[in-house]
């Protein structure tokens, strides 16, 4: 029973591309988490998740694209470390670090510093300060700066959540990987092990051509769709489907599945997000997760 109620807390939100960083939750279930945000995810996705429930955590997440956006794409690697603390202080803090090596077209750091407080028993506000340090080529760009995201999260006593998020808000100027933009989300869990979720992805700076990347921008859209589902107390069966038309370039949609095994301490999972229209561009995730 008690590793059921842990598993529960990991799961429910509310029981009683323009993105650089999916972690293998997420992943797994078309990246529609940002009104779910429980575990360490939400430090990117939604940092005032980070304060439902009392917590300490430590993650690690490998994930891979062997044939990034391209048949001849690079191979992305991107190595991934947090801590959330909502332990020992009234409100929630996180820590995470980002390495991302993308052949020769990207290589860099994104380092998160976020804060989760309760305004009341249902509604949390959330902050994330992130430096971000790539390099990318062959353009020869460099990004050197700080920005800002902010959250809020409401959840309701009937299983239901919302959520809200604004990215980049500082306007770091990296209108292909990092730009202002926002989501809305919404995530429902009709029974103690089920959770299903939508968010709704607005990129206010799309760039219109690739080759000018400070040029004409537009307003473009993306929608994530997911559910995850606890088996017998222990594991974890995810799914789901993104539908990205906010990306830089030409639109996509993806599929999405994951697996996990949790326990009252330890928690281990597995994604992969594939492409609908063609053998590239597929990214999998590995991730193990510490708490207490």
């Amino acid at each position: 029973m008690k590793i059921l109620a842990v598993a529960l807390l990991l799961l429910a939100p509310a029981a009683g591309s323009a993105q650089d960083f999916y972690g293998t939750r997420p992943l797994g279930m078309g990246g529609a988490f940002r009104a779910i945000a429980t575990g360490n995810d939400a430090i990117e996705l939604n940092p005032a998740g980070m304060s439902l429930f009392r917590h300490y955590s430590i993650e690690a997440h490998y994930l891979g694209t062997p044939k990034w956006r391209a048949e001849d794409g690079p191979y992305e690697h991107v190595i991934h470390a947090s801590v959330v603390d909502n332990q020992t202080q009234q409100f929630a803090t996180g820590l995470a670090y980002t390495r991302i090596e993308r052949g020769d077209s990207k290589q860099g750091n994104r380092v998160d510093l976020a804060f989760s407080f309760p305004l009341s028993d249902n509604l949390l506000l959330g902050l994330d300060v992130y430096y971000l340090n790539f390099e990318s080529d062959p353009k020869d760009r460099y990004l050197d700066a700080v920005t800002v995201d902010v959250g809020m999260l409401l959840r309701t006593d009937f299983g239901l959540s919302l959520g809200v998020v604004g990215y980049a808000l500082t306007n770091p100027a990296d209108y292909q990987e990092h730009p202002l933009s926002m989501a809305a989300a919404v995530a429902y869990s009709p029974f103690r092990s089920l959770v299903i979720g939508f968010d709704w992805f607005i990129n206010f700076q799309r760039p219109k051509d690739l080759t000018d990347l400070a040029g004409a921008k537009e307003t473009a859209f993306g929608y994530h769709f997911g559910a995850e589902y606890l088996v017998l107390g222990q594991m974890t069966i995810r799914a789901g489907y993104w539908i990205d038309k906010a990306r830089p370039g030409e639109s996509e949609q993806y599929w999405s599945a994951g697996l996990g095994w949790v326990s009252e301490t330890l928690a281990i999972d597995a994604g992969y997000r594939g492409s609908i229209h063609h053998g590239y561009d597929g990214t999998f995730g590995v991730a193990v997760r510490m708490f207490q």
